[in-house]
């Protein structure tokens, strides 16, 4: 089942094995420091993050914010059931 609220290239770069966060924000064209000043996290974090990391859901929350995200669209069982 696809899910209306994520758009297609952001699907089939997840489907491809690109981090959820990094396919957000390539798509709509931020760079990791970008990102990083609108959530208030270090760019190292960012990375950290896309790189596979564990991290917490209030980081999540912060990025998801950033981008202008709905609230638990980076949930990791969602964007498996939508890919």
């Amino acid at each position: 089942m696809k899910d209306s609220r994520i758009p297609e290239p952001v699907l089939m770069a997840v489907s491809e094995g690109t981090h959820i966060i990094r396919a957000y924000r390539e798509h709509l064209g931020y760079s990791i420091e970008d990102l990083a000043v609108a959530c208030g996290l270090a760019a190292e974090e960012i990375q950290n993050i896309e790189s596979g990391l564990r991290y917490n859901k209030g980081y999540r929350d912060r990025i998801a914010r950033s981008l202008s995200l709905p609230v638990g669209v980076l949930e990791a069982s969602d964007i498996l059931d939508a890919a």
